[in-house]
């Protein structure tokens, strides 16, 4: 398949991530100020879509967000377990005012990159990250997470991975499972999509919609053969999270309130989907 063939695939895929990520933030700031959040925290979201996209793509046009990103998530985690806590529950760097779900905010970057990082420094780090995870806890994060990974591990490491990594994967969530989470819901957070649905079915289906399209917007990159574990892997990741709200008090990524979310589904559609330049293209 030509570099052309590719390149169209991939400039596909990032129309349809662009436009099903913007929809889906700005529904939901419309639904958010219509039930009484103020103007500043739900600006946030758009304003981080808008910085942390160009700033993403111009990273990966560089080459930057390959070679080192499953160290550095697993540093960024680490970081987690002694910044904000609530009640007893680590996920959060300090920034201020802004508290950054680290493991939002790493890990999609951490998953697209696995495969062009060297084997001997990206698994140990996944099986370190998942730890953690489990010992914060953050079960949304941890199954989108080990899915994720068993479907890289799977890829790369061949029979043996794919029957390693499945069996870390639940003994990591069973741990995470056990530890309390006492954490109660925030309406614009983890209720966003049913504010939507008591506002109007019909933001709430937009909301709904255009969230799937964003988390099923790597498979568009599905014909470059060297992206296939990669954008399967994201997919699964992002669907995952995107769900873990009808199961529980878990975070709505993109229409929630949550900078995290937005800046890390950027990071990782960007160094999946946009290629290096002056590099061969899949």
């Amino acid at each position: 398949m030509s570099d052309v063939v590719f390149g169209r695939w991939r400039s596909r895929s990032m129309w349809l991530f662009t436009a099903a990520s913007l929809l889906a933030i700005g529904l939901g700031a419309i639904v958010m100020s219509r039930h009484g959040v103020d103007l500043g925290i739900y600006i946030r979201n758009p304003i981080a879509w808008l910085v942390s996209g160009a700033i993403a793509i111009l990273l990966a046009r560089r080459g930057w967000l390959i070679g080192i990103a499953t160290p550095l998530a697993l540093v960024v985690i680490a970081l987690s377990l002694i910044g904000p806590e609530q009640e007893g529950v680590h996920r959060w760097l300090g920034a201020g005012p802004i508290q950054l779900n680290a493991a939002a905010l790493v890990l999609p970057l951490a998953i697209a990159a696995f495969m062009r990082e060297r084997w001997w420094l990206a698994a140990p780090c996944f099986l370190l990250i998942a730890g953690l995870l489990a010992w914060q806890p953050d079960i949304s994060q941890l199954a989108g997470f080990a899915l994720a990974a068993t479907i890289l591990c799977a890829s790369r490491f061949g029979l043996p991975g794919a029957l390693i990594a499945p069996v870390l994967a639940v003994g990591a969530i069973i741990a995470c499972l056990l530890r309390p989470d006492p954490l109660a819901p925030v309406p614009h957070v983890e209720g966003i999509v049913f504010l939507a649905f008591s506002e109007t079915p019909i933001i709430a289906t937009g909301m709904t919609v255009s969230l799937a399209l964003a988390a099923l917007s790597p498979l568009l990159t599905w014909p470059i053969p060297a992206a296939r574990p990669a954008a399967l892997a994201l997919t699964a990741d992002f669907g995952a999270t995107s769900l873990a709200f009808l199961l529980g008090a878990y975070p709505v990524p993109l229409a929630g309130y949550g900078l995290s979310f937005v800046v890390g589904w950027w990071l990782g559609f960007a160094a999946l989907a946009i290629p290096k330049i002056g590099a061969r293209q899949g």
